[in-house]
Parts: C-alpha cells; structure tokens; sequence
C-alpha cells in the first residue's frame, strides 16, 4: 500500500483499573463503524477513567485532517455493553468534523496508531502502544476477534475465551468431528477443550472446532471461525528397552576407559536426552 495512501491516526485512551493485571491489557483490533465514531476493543475488560475521553488527531505527511502538530482532539469514549463498569471494548466519538476532511481527501486507509493508559494500583501506570492500518470505509460486520489457534498440554483440558466486535454476540459450535469441544458461559462465550484422553503419542496431535458468532439475522451478523488446538508433547513416557550396539566382548588388558559401543533407548516421547547407569 502506498504511503500517499496512509493516514495517521493517533489515539489516546485512558483507561483505569483498580485491579492488578496479570498480562497487560492491549488494544487488538480498532474499525471505524460510523461517520464519527470508531470501535477499539481490548484483549481484557477494562475501566475507564472519571473523564471518559480519548484524544485523537489524523493527519498524513504534514497535512492534518483532526487537530495539528502535537495538538489532539478530545474525543468522548463509552464502553460498549460494560458489566461491573468493565468492558473489552470501547466507542470513541470523534470531536471536530471526524472522518469528514479525511474522507474529503478520496484516501482509501489510514494508519492508527493507539496507545492507553491504565492503573495496575494506586501508585503505578502503564501504557500500552497499538498501531494498524484503518479502513476509512465503514464496517459494521461481525468479526470473531479471538485468537484461533492454541496450544494444549497432551491429556489436559484448558478453556478459550472467545470474543466478537460485538460484545453482545452468542456463539455456537457449528463443526467438532472429534466431539472434543463444548460451550458454556455468558453467550456460551467459554470453549472448552476436553482432551484428558488426548496422548501426543498418538497419530492425532491437533484437533479443529469451527465456532459462529451471531446477533441475529443477516450476512452482516453472523461469522464463522474454525479453531485449531496443537498439542504439546509432555515427557509423560517411561523407556522400554536399552539397545546395546558395539562389541561385546572385551579383550584382556584393555585400558579403562577404552569406548565399547553405544547405548540408545526407545521411548515414545520424541526428543528426549538420557542418562545412563551401571548398576555394578
């Protein structure tokens, strides 16, 4: 894409959190879904502050389209559906005209580039930098926003969490061959994989789920996604037989020390290192 192509949009959201986190909440996707207004949604439910703002400027090159040279326009921001005053995502309005000289401009795309700031305690700050290219074309389509791919240790059972540009969507499970998969949770928004009997030793070491997310009726909301889970192979395999290859008969007088042959194992698990002992 041709930088002339590019604007820049540079995002501040300031968000709060009496919690302590234990990743670092971050931006993981930002889509314009009006004529002023834009849908940032976060990989953890956040807070924000008293104010309730964001503070935004486009330009390209030199040519500012929102605000000027290190001069922001503060923009109202709303959570989207919060539960306990927390959400994954948030609306920004706008302030000024928006999109309007932008669009003026017949550009195609933007670059943004979003950073928010967020309380881990009373005393201390973070701040996370996001940055993607923006469509200037309006999207109100249904997307899955969570990850599709996962890894699970051989013979355990974890949970995904599965999340939408729309906090409202309920998902269900459309594909599972290998009836591995279940839902639960608001919106059946927690997947669950159930692989207590999986064994990486076998021939299967990855299974797929396909998901949809819906808000109703219409292309436009409803979406698939298909998830993949690979298995990780644990050291979970005892050895099964010692392999002796060399000679086995010792001269007399030979120096200690001397080599004899070498020792190899068999064991399912694959890119294991062992240790050898005599007993004698």
């Amino acid at each position: 894409m041709n930088t002339f192509n590019r604007f820049i949009v540079t995002t501040l959201l300031v968000l709060f959190t009496s919690q302590v986190f234990a990743v670092r909440p971050t931006v993981i996707d930002v889509k314009r879904i009006g004529n002023k207004t834009i849908l940032a949604t976060i990989d953890q439910p956040v807070e924000l502050v008293s104010r309730k703002e964001a503070h935004v400027e486009l330009y390209s090159g030199t040519t500012y389209y929102l605000g000027a040279h290190n001069l922001t326009i503060t923009s109202p921001a709303e959570l989207v559906n919060p539960v306990n005053n927390y959400s994954q995502q948030i609306k920004i309005t706008l302030g000024g005209d928006g999109f309007k000289l932008a669009d003026a401009s017949g550009k195609t795309s933007v670059i943004l580039n979003l950073d928010f700031e967020y309380l881990v305690n009373a005393a201390a700050k973070l701040i996370n930098y996001y940055s993607q290219n923006l469509i200037l074309a309006i999207n109100n389509n249904l997307t899955i926003t969570s990850n599709n791919t996962l890894n699970a240790n051989e013979g355990s059972s974890p949970t995904h969490t599965l999340t939408a540009s729309d906090a409202d969507a309920t998902f269900s499970i459309t594909e599972d061959t290998s009836r591995l998969f279940s839902l639960s949770g608001t919106n059946n928004s927690t997947l669950t994989f159930n692989g207590t009997n999986t064994d990486y030793e076998s021939a299967t070491k990855s299974y797929t789920v396909k998901v949809k997310a819906s808000t109703g009726d219409g292309d436009d909301k409803n979406t698939e996604q298909t998830i993949t889970v690979t298995l990780n192979d644990l050291n979970d395999e005892t050895p099964t037989a010692i392999t002796f290859t060399g000679d086995r008969t010792i001269a007399e007088n030979t120096s200690t020390g001397t080599e004899l042959g070498t020792l190899s194992t068999t064991d399912a698990d694959a890119n294991d290192t062992f240790t050898y002992t005599s007993s004698n």
